[in-house]
């Protein structure tokens, strides 16, 4: 065997790089700002970079020969350590040759280090032996890293719940403008209906008042109209005799002249009180009401009228006399012309601030006008509802048990209600509308 020997300048040399490259791999390690440790099968410090000085853990030389724990751990109080833990369970691993990293936070000093633990292969496919073997532990800080992550994502947090109350408000905005939608759609609905009512009502008006005024120029035409003329004829006869003189006395015929002048001025009379009573504006609404069940009974004899007027006319402001007296009048006419009933009722009554109205029958009732639609073509109970709550007023109407029809309308007035007075609306959440 030839055994050959390097001269001894070569072999000068070649220590020369060594120590020359070890010198600057020592300082390119010590120029780090991460912890690098070599450590044994056990954990304990072979070799540290000179981080650990410019951490406060100690001298290089001091922490040599020590266990990594109470090295980078010297303010562990022994309890629930998770560098301890993460020591305890990455070492088994490392001799097994697989990588290992865990975090330790302390809340003390608000820190985070990362501790990664490579283990050293003597050789690239065959591992050391477990005795033997050696690891390499590189702490880095990470506060500042983990810090931003928790700032971001307490900022992601908080822009989520940003977007999640912006997205529930942006919902109840839709809902609100749905049902705001909904509710002008209704109110144009309404409106549209209320429109066709007031054309519909306008037209009834003018109907009426030209059927007001076709009744008047009758009544007129018939009655004062021909009471005129049989006194402008009479007046002629008597002039006649009075120019001649052998046709008689005229006094007979002034005497009926007289007569038919007070004939018709009872008609006109009865014209003017069917028009408007004058008791009405002199007397009041429960006395005007009372002379027209009296009138209305003379006119209907088959008709049994009964009037209970326990109101006093100083109870029953002016400013609802005159519907009330309408209304009686519309309900009792409504009595005559449908009911076809035998006997009918009129109670008009205060109750302390309660002034109530009230016309009921014994007839069909009102389910005839169900059962036949053509009679409701009529503008009365629309009229009746309208003058109520033009007033005020609440107008009920129901069929009542065996038969017949009760109408009423219900006036909230003051305890102390001078003929002037407002009214207010009583409502009965038992009545039935119609």
């Amino acid at each position: 065997m030839v055994s050959r020997t390097l001269p001894p300048d070569s072999a000068v040399d070649r220590q020369a790089a060594i120590e020359k490259a070890k010198h600057e791999w020592e300082c390119t390690v010590d120029a780090l700002t991460t912890v690098v440790c070599l450590l044994n099968a056990d954990g304990v410090i072979l070799r540290a970079n000179r981080v650990v000085e410019h951490w406060g853990l100690g001298s290089v030389s001091a922490v040599i020969g020590k266990h990594a724990h109470p090295v980078l751990h010297p303010a562990c109080d022994g309890t629930a350590c998770e560098v301890a833990r993460g020591l305890e369970a990455a070492l088994p691993r490392l001799r097994e040759g697989v990588p290992q990293e865990f975090e330790a936070y302390s809340a003390a000093e608000d820190r985070t280090l990362q501790y990664v633990l490579r283990p050293m292969r003597a050789d690239e496919y065959a591992p050391a032996e477990p005795k033997d073997a050696r690891s390499v532990l590189v702490v880095t800080d990470v506060s500042a890293l983990r810090r931003a992550q928790r700032a971001l994502e307490d900022v992601n947090v908080d822009l989520e719940s940003r977007v999640l109350l912006r997205t529930r408000e942006l919902h109840d905005s839709n809902d609100d403008l749905r049902r705001e939608v909904a509710r002008r759609e209704l109110a144009e609905l309404e409106l549209r209906a209320s429109r066709n009512n007031l054309a519909l009502l306008s037209e009834q008006l003018i109907q009426a008042q030209e059927g007001e005024r076709r009744r008047i120029a009758l009544e007129l035409h018939d009655s004062v109209g021909q009471s005129l003329s049989a006194i402008k004829y009479t007046l002629e006869r008597a002039i006649i005799m009075v120019q001649r003189g052998n046709l008689g006395s005229p006094e007979k015929v002034l005497n009926l002249a007289v007569q038919r002048i007070h004939e018709t001025a009872d008609g006109i009379r009865a014209i003017s009180m069917n028009l408007r009573p004058q008791m009405l504006d002199s007397l009041g609404a429960a006395s005007a009401t009372s002379w027209f069940c009296r009138g209305f009974a003379e006119i209907y004899p088959t008709l049994a009228v009964h009037a209970e007027i326990t109101a006093r006319n100083d109870e029953i402001p002016q400013s609802i006399s005159t519907h009330l007296y309408r209304c009686v009048q519309e309900l009792l006419n409504n009595v005559a012309k449908h009911a076809d009933a035998s006997t009918v009722w009129i109670t008009l009554k205060r109750e302390g601030p309660a002034l109530s109205l009230e016309v009921r029958d014994d007839g069909k009732g009102i389910q005839s006008l169900i059962d036949d639609p053509s009679r409701l073509h009529g503008s009365g109970i629309r009229n009746l509802r309208e003058r109520a709550e033009m007033t005020g007023g609440q107008f009920t109407v129901a069929c009542l048990p065996g038969g017949g029809t009760s109408a009423r309308i219900m006036w909230l007035l003051g305890e102390q209600t001078s003929p002037d007075d407002g009214v207010r609306v009583l409502r009965h959440p038992g009545s039935t509308t119609t």
